[in-house]
């Protein structure tokens, strides 16, 4: 097969957010570092560093090709998803796996912690973990709870839209309120989470998107009333009781905030070099800010490369009667990873992810076979606009 013959006979490739699309270059290649290994770039990924999906023209194998400034990872093979389509897999071994798992559950554990729990050495775990935040599969963050600094109120938007996309991805982008935002497939083009101090607030930031964004045109809005289920990695809302606020945060604390958001591994001397406060000072804010949860470090994977989820979607979910025991139902399926009870048209807006659709058809199917279920909106995400946000508001203190 070869492939780098006409350009007319590239593979279309299904790309994260679910595009067919070739490179839009035209073709490419590429030497890597595997003893002279020559590819073909066919479809570049839109989002920054992620990296090219490539052609081996002597292997005849697609492999993804992660971009790394000044290095280049190790590749990850690309496997099948069925009917003929294929996305972008990296591959973790059971020891990765571990490692991601005890960083999630405290993003700061200590290496030896790490290895002793794992079976490696600390320096093996520190290696691990390298390679795979340089190959853009593995991110350690911090996540801050908006309630924490006074954003109480949640808000989806659907928005209707007519322009270039990139300037409406500009345009959220710049507004710090919006933590998350999709290009939809349905009757909105855009699905947006907004955050907000209160009510007043909120109906403020929609209506600074709807009437300053040029190309807005309709829109609609959900309020969060209760979060049945939020198990969605990144997004700066946890389910459960809110993190008590902390309306005394000063300047320093929140300089530590935005250090740690990016770098919750930061050491405290590190923190010290940073903000140049002394290591007693920026050691006992730093663990007051951890300790009473302010802020949660806490791991992020590219499910993308890791997991063969390829389509997700925002679900609009109209109740008939006592909303508990469908709300129970709805929260049993682990394709639903948000779940929350809204006031507006739709009583239930939730987030799916599925690996294929007919995976996401066939979640349709039980979810309107739920009992209480009288009807659903189903909003395919087209491409991701506003990546989820671990926090970027400012302090609603004072």
């Amino acid at each position: 097969m070869d492939v780098g013959s006409r350009a007319s006979r590239e593979p279309r490739i299904q790309s994260r957010h679910g595009r067919w699309a070739t490179s839009p270059k035209g073709p490419g290649r590429a030497s890597g570092d595997d003893g002279g290994l020559s590819v073909r770039i066919v479809h570049r990924f839109s989002e920054v560093d992620r990296g090219y999906l490539a052609f081996d023209t002597r292997t005849h194998a697609f492999m993804a090709v992660p971009h790394c400034p000044g290095r280049e990872g190790r590749r990850g093979r690309v496997t099948g998803t069925g009917s003929g389509s294929l996305t972008q897999r990296y591959e973790l071994d059971a020891q990765d796996q571990a490692i991601v798992g005890l960083l999630r559950e405290d993003g700061r554990a200590p290496l030896a912690r790490i290895g002793e729990q794992v079976g490696l050495s600390a320096d093996t775990v520190r290696a691990r973990m390298a390679r795979l935040a340089g190959d853009g599969v593995l991110r350690v963050i911090g996540l801050v709870d908006p309630a924490v600094l006074g954003y109480d109120v949640l808000g989806t938007v659907g928005l209707r839209y007519r322009g270039p996309v990139e300037r409406l991805r500009v345009a959220l982008n710049a507004t710090p309120q919006v933590t998350f935002a999709a290009q939809t497939i349905g009757p909105y083009d855009v699905m947006c989470e907004v955050a907000a101090r209160d009510d007043a607030d909120l109906a403020d930031v929609v209506q600074r998107i709807a009437g300053t964004i040029e190309g807005v045109g309709d829109h609609e809005v959900w309020r969060q009333l209760d979060v049945a289920k939020w198990e969605s990695q990144g997004r700066p809302r946890r389910s459960g009781p809110p993190a008590p606020r902390r309306p005394e945060l000063d300047d320093l604390d929140v300089a530590l905030l935005r250090l740690l958001v990016d770098n919750p591994r930061a050491s405290f001397r590190e923190m010290e070099d940073e903000l140049g406060v002394p290591y007693w000072v920026v050691r006992k804010r730093a663990q007051t800010l951890f300790r009473d949860g302010t802020i949660q470090a806490t791991a992020m994977v590219d499910r993308v490369s890791t997991d063969p989820v390829i389509m997700m979607a925002s679900v609009g979910i109209t109740l008939d009667g006592s909303p508990e025991a469908a709300l129970d139902a709805l929260v049993a399926l682990p394709e639903l990873a948000i779940v929350t009870l809204t006031a507006g048209r739709f009583h239930v807006v939730a987030e799916a992810a599925c690996g294929s659709a007919r995976d996401l058809a066939a979640l349709t199917r039980r979810v309107v076979a739920v009992d209480g279920v009288r009807d659903l909106t189903v909003l395919p995400y087209a491409r991701v606009l506003v990546l989820p946000r671990p926090w970027r508001f400012e302090t609603a203190a004072g």
